[in-house]
């Protein structure tokens, strides 16, 4: 028997729609930031159509990153921007 109390707390809640529920909320944060290619952001954009759970994520994740750009205004330094952008590079090639 599984509730929402047996969930793992740092998984994010997906749908109950069985139709891919944990690619389409591994690929949420790409999707909002429009940083995947049209066949995959389609994908990610038909599922929410047919997925309340998953919709429900997406829109929470758009009030999460309102909530941090309007927060946020402030620049980086340029250092600190080049060291996180290295960061992020390794850590996407490391993982494709």
């Amino acid at each position: 028997m599984s509730d929402l109390h047996d969930a793992d707390p740092l998984t994010p809640a997906a749908g109950n729609c069985g139709n891919n529920c944990a690619d389409a909320l591994d690929r949420l944060w790409e999707y909002l930031d429009a940083e995947l290619g049209a066949v995959d952001a389609a994908t990610v954009r038909a599922h929410l159509s047919e997925c309340q759970g998953c919709l429900e994520e997406y829109d929470v994740d758009v009030v999460v990153k309102t909530l941090v750009r309007r927060g946020c205004q402030e620049a980086a330094p340029d250092g600190l921007r080049l060291k996180i952008h290295e960061q992020l590079t390794v850590m996407r090639v490391t993982r494709d």
